[in-house]
């Protein structure tokens, strides 16, 4: 009878204990949370983040900081990227190493990409201005354009001079083409989305459809932007190239769109 008691009267000081070793680790990992471009925790950074610290407090105190969102139903985690107001990063819980992985291209692959354009709220809510559907844009980089070795997409405003570009270049395009977005990014091919397409596998959408790109996916840098023409019809721009580059490239950290205004539709 006494042992029960005591066991009961420990119990808050049990559950204190936790919650303070839990505050203390997220503390630590919110000072290190700005490490994520590779430089204070390495490439595996993001994944030490996520992985060690956001998805075990998400389940010990449904807190899920220092990320802003762990979904351990759909496996996926939701990032603030440093020093940026609107930029945020979706990346798998599960072990990922990136564009290269064989494992992105089975038919029961995990929709990153959708599940990616589905947290874009949180870029709307940081934005000063309201943001429209082709505002916005997705990217992936390929192994040598990358600082981290965990799989991750970023998500932000798009740059307004890939707006640009797309609306002297979509309009009579039909299939994948190539479009030069010389001298501020580099040359892509390109190709138009249905909104349906996006619960396509990207990935292997890219594998097969471009030459040569399956057995160099490495290489391969991929972009998906939100794309509304004048006739206020919903879709997609995949945009991707296979020289390792960065698809980054076409997102504006700064979110200049939201602080100029979005122009009217393609």
């Amino acid at each position: 009878m006494l042992s029960r008691r005591r066991t009961q009267e420990s119990q808050p000081v049990l559950r204190l204990a936790a919650l303070l070793f839990c505050l203390a680790v997220v503390a630590g990992a919110a000072r290190t949370a700005t490490a994520f471009d590779g430089q204070a925790l390495g490439r595996d950074g993001l994944w030490r983040i996520v992985h060690g610290v956001c998805a075990p407090v998400s389940q010990i105190t449904g807190v899920p900081l220092p990320c802003l969102a762990v979904d351990h139903a759909k496996g996926y985690a939701v990032v603030r990227a440093p020093d940026d107001t609107t930029h945020i990063i979706i990346t798998p819980l599960a072990r990922v190493s990136g564009v290269e992985s064989p494992a992105l291209q089975k038919k029961d692959a995990p929709n990153y990409w959708a599940v990616a354009w589905g947290q874009r709220h949180w870029v709307t809510e940081a934005a000063d201005h309201p943001l429209a559907w082709n505002d916005l844009g997705m990217a992936i980089n390929s192994q040598p354009g990358r600082s981290q070795d965990q799989l991750h997409i970023h998500v932000d405003c798009v740059d307004p001079r890939l707006r640009q570009a797309l609306a002297r270049a979509v309009r009579s395009q039909n299939g994948w083409f190539e479009i030069d977005l010389a001298p501020w990014a580099g040359r892509y091919r390109a190709r138009r989305l249905k909104t349906s397409e996006l619960d396509q596998n990207i990935f292997r959408m890219v594998a097969l459809e471009i030459p040569r790109a399956r057995d160099n996916m490495a290489d391969e840098t991929i972009a998906v932007v939100g794309l509304e023409d004048s006739h206020r019809e919903k879709g997609f721009v995949l945009l991707a190239a296979g020289d390792g580059g960065h698809a980054e490239e076409l997102l504006d950290h700064q979110c200049r769109l939201a602080r100029n205004g979005s122009p009217k539709g393609l």
